[in-house]
């Protein structure tokens, strides 16, 4: 009988996606090759595989959850309400936790825009989580080897490696492996046309620079529009277009700052509209496809920071599925596939200058660019979903089997109990003393058990 698998989405899964629903969505599909999955997303959602059933309940869909929860014997989740985390250590359920997003050190970025006591709360929250997600896990994603070690160094800080893990299997691969992003198996279409040709101030001979995901405040953006001045005068004109600006689901976060000082930047040295342009919606999952196969480099920037190092951008990967040469930072998990397979070229942080050169390298040289291309291709041969989710499958498939992680239920507890302060003030900070009290009544009855 197949594994009774449960996918969880944080975000609803759908037409558009950020990358969190998209990995949840393509990583159950890979799993229904050989499971019977579930996917939990928050409604609105919609699943268009038949394999796949649906069931929409997001975090605060408590009732619905736990019960989708009880029917599974692997649970698969980016992240958990940790008052279930601490329900869950005590069943035979075994939980996967995917710590693909490096939350503990994307959080010193994430919170540039707020004082300093309101972005030590939100460091402490998300560290206190992930803890408490590491302790009640039975196996442990991740999306490279320096995420990886990351993780790996966690447990240990934390007191969370047990000697019966270690002794078992020392490279503790059976506790933590990789899972990278992946991409499908079959290569992008080609549609109707959107951008060449098509968008105000670009023209169908023209050259295009994508910058595929959105503008995050630990990316770089100001790296590549200040590459655009350079380029100005190209001819044929070269343009830089950022694909999304309006990031899907129901938190979009902290992007607002850096999204709002690249359109000034932008207009300030007279590109927006011009060689800068902002797609200010969300391409549809579906559509990217025609977007990148009418662009000429895929682009990606970042600064030199700790969310750089351990970060893998995950829109990336799309400029490898439409054989796009790339030019990014270098430093990062993506950067350094660049550099080792010849996918492109890299740069230092914060150099405008070589961006651009690097840009007008590949932009000049057809036969270097069409090679470069073929190089991408390939790569992205060998980071198919089927293919990257390997560890994964074969973990579901041998769930019931394998001997039980010990569980952390001190540590779940105890990190799930010392989240409260910060929480109860983030919540304060929104909606002051009646969004408080909503939430102390909600956790009190999940608590007693009356929401079913």
């Amino acid at each position: 009988m197949a594994i009774r698998v449960l996918m969880v989405s944080a975000e609803p899964v759908g037409a558009q996606m950020a990358g969190p629903a998209i990995r949840a969505l393509e990583l159950a599909r890979a799993l229904a090759a050989s499971c019977q999955v579930t996917l939990a997303a928050p409604a609105p959602s919609e699943v268009d595989d038949p394999r796949i059933e649906l069931v929409q309940a997001g975090f605060e869909d408590f009732g619905p959850l736990r019960e989708a929860i009880r029917g599974a014997q692997v649970v698969v989740a980016q992240q958990l309400p940790t008052r279930l985390l601490g329900q869950i250590a005590g069943t035979d359920v075994r939980l996967v936790a995917d710590l693909y997003n490096t939350n503990t050190v994307e959080v010193l970025e994430y919170g540039r825009d707020q004082d300093r006591a309101g972005r030590r709360s939100l460091q402490r929250l998300v560290a206190l989580r992930a803890i408490a997600h590491a302790g009640a896990a039975d196996f442990i994603l991740c999306a490279s080897e320096r995420q990886r070690d990351l993780w790996l160094g966690t447990l240990a800080g934390s007191d969370l490696l047990s000697l019966a893990d270690y002794d078992a299997d020392p490279s503790l691969r059976r506790v933590i492996d990789v899972v990278p992003f992946g991409l499908p198996l079959e290569p992008p279409r080609p549609g109707p046309p959107a951008i060449k040709g098509v968008w105000p101030g670009i023209e169908a001979e023209d050259r295009v620079l994508l910058w595929g995901g959105g503008v995050w405040n630990w990316l770089d953006p100001f790296t590549a529009i200040d590459a655009a001045r350079r380029l100005a005068d190209a001819r044929p004109p070269v343009h830089l277009l950022f694909l999304g600006m309006r990031r899907p689901g129901p938190e979009p976060g902290h992007a607002t700052a850096a999204a709002a000082r690249a359109r000034r930047v932008a207009g300030e040295l007279g590109l927006a509209g011009r060689r800068v342009h902002f797609n200010e919606d969300w391409v549809p999952y579906r559509e990217r496809g025609r977007w990148l196969l009418e662009a000429d480099l895929g682009v990606s920037a970042h600064l030199d920071h700790l969310e750089a190092r351990f970060s893998f951008r995950t829109r990336m990967l799309d400029y490898l599925w439409a054989s796009l040469p790339v030019v990014c930072t270098g430093g990062d998990a993506l950067g350094d596939l660049v550099e080792r397979r010849g996918l492109g070229l890299t740069v230092a942080p914060g150099d405008g200058e070589g961006f651009a050169a690097a840009c007008s390298a590949l932009l000049e040289d057809t036969e270097r660019r069409e090679q470069v291309g073929r190089a991408a291709g390939q790569a992205a041969q060998e980071l198919t979903w089927a293919r990257v989710a390997e560890p994964l499958i074969g973990y579901c498939q041998r769930a019931p089997e394998l001997p039980r992680r010990a569980r952390h239920r001190g540590k779940v507890t105890t990190a799930t109990l010392a989240q409260y302060p910060d929480m109860l003030r983030e919540a304060y900070g929104q909606g002051g003393a009646r969004r408080v009290a909503d939430r102390l009544v909600r956790n009190l009855a999940r608590r007693l058990g009356r929401d079913g």
